[in-house]
């Protein structure tokens, strides 16, 4: 069953009806990102895009948004 995190639901891909992937999509995505990856590596560094290890809007300050008792967004899950 999806729960609640920080604001987000979270839930696994066979939870909302999604068939697990095949291993030649697997290798498909990786190869794509791998493309991905190798034209970005080939760009000067002054021109590369930070790429954020997290969901893009933590990177900004949000400690003002109104929260629900258990900490989620009331923006994102009304309770």
């Amino acid at each position: 069953m999806a729960e609640y995190y920080k604001g987000r639901r979270v839930s696994t891909p066979e939870e909302e009806g999604f068939a697990p992937l095949s291993q030649e999509e697997k290798d498909a995505v990786d190869a794509m990102f791998d493309e991905f990856n190798a034209k970005r590596a080939a760009g000067p560094p002054e021109k590369r895009l930070h790429l954020s290890s997290r969901f893009g809007d933590d990177d900004f300050n949000n400690d003002d948004v109104p929260r629900n008792p258990d900490g989620s967004r009331k923006d994102r899950n009304p309770s």
